[in-house]
């Protein structure tokens, strides 16, 4: 991936990405002992709900120095779709599992990223990247139902942790239409077939070109928007099992959590991560997802006492062969 004499404006990118990565890498064992505190739709609205305040003014000085396009609405709202709303998965998911399951099932997230960007703006995939990512996804599977073989762990039963890890799973899909959905409608990236597809259901790239500060910032809108309902609908008892929440209740530690997921988390890892793309490729991207666990796992001991199970081991062991099948057989395409 990397490459001597690199332009100026990739290797800020390369550093951008580095730094998303390890703010990122610290995010969900951060979620799950915030999770303790606060219940995790309410938890997601107040993240979005500090970080539109604090956002707030830029947006406003920004929406009048750059008129939004009405033809673009619909894309920015799906881009607040793929990338904020679709963090409602991750959040309830990890109320139920790991956070070493999740950074593990995480790993398919890259591989599939990969495979994305080679599909829709490079070749087609290859057989060895084929086998490397059905291997991984074999892995992945073993992961998902891994709590079947090893029964109930933090007093968190086998059903609730397999439905937690399919969370996660869908998750991880929704990141790589995400990924591949932003570099297309800001036309960064030009692919034909994803072109064909998406104008099947009159979708075309953004009519203006946005900087991408304003675009991250527009979707932390759209992520509030649309989880104000389901939070006010888990605090009246008609989602999940929470009793209503008590904002004035909330602990020191809970709120640390919630803060460093509004404002590291939120607004600058999603910054230096969109402004990335304007400059790497889609499958430059997953270089960096790989990196992710390898962050995750030590803030996970640290900050919540988790080690992996055989079963994860083996089960990571089986992806990460996938993973290196797949590498080598994209940089011999």
């Amino acid at each position: 991936m990397f490459r001597r004499n690199l332009p100026k404006n990739l290797v800020l990118a390369y550093v951008a990405l580095t730094g998303a990565t390890i703010l990122w890498g610290a995010a969900n064992p951060i979620i799950k002992l915030t999770l303790g505190y606060i219940p995790p739709i309410t938890f997601l609205f107040l993240r979005f709900l500090i970080a539109c305040i604090i956002l707030l003014p830029y947006v406003l000085y920004e929406t009048q120095k750059t008129k939004i396009d009405k033809r673009d609405y619909l894309n920015i709202f799906l881009f607040g779709l793929f990338s904020q709303t679709s963090l409602i998965l991750i959040f309830v998911g990890l109320e139920y599992t790991t956070v070493v399951e999740s950074s593990i099932i995480g790993i398919l997230g890259s591989i599939l990223t990969v495979a994305a960007g080679h599909y829709f703006y490079k070749d087609n995939v290859n057989k060895g990247v084929k086998t490397g990512l059905l291997i991984a996804s074999l892995g992945t599977l073993f992961v998902i139902i891994e709590p079947l073989f090893t029964g109930n762990i933090h007093n968190t039963s086998l059903v609730e942790r397999t439905f937690g890890n399919f969370l996660v799973f869908l998750y991880n899909i929704t990141w790589v239409i995400f990924i591949v959905w932003s570099k297309f409608s800001m036309g960064e990236e030009r692919s034909s077939l994803l072109k064909k597809a998406l104008s099947f259901i009159q979708l075309k790239p953004m009519k203006k070109e946005y900087s991408s500060t304003f675009l991250t910032a527009l979707s932390l809108y759209v992520g509030l928007a649309t989880v104000t309902p389901l939070a006010f609908l888990e605090n009246t008892g008609y989602i999940g099992n929470n009793p209503p929440f008590d904002i004035f209740s909330i602990k020191p530690i809970g709120i640390i959590g919630l803060l460093y997921m509004a404002i590291c988390s939120s607004i600058i890892a999603y910054m230096l991560y969109q402004w990335s793309l304007k400059y790497v490729k889609v499958s430059d991207t997953a270089f960096f997802g790989y990196l992710a666990p390898i962050l995750t796992l030590p803030f996970s001991y640290v900050i919540l006492g988790e080690l992996p199970t055989k079963s994860m081991v083996i089960g990571a062991i089986i992806i990460g062969i996938g993973v290196y099948i797949s590498g080598k057989n994209l940089n011999n395409h």
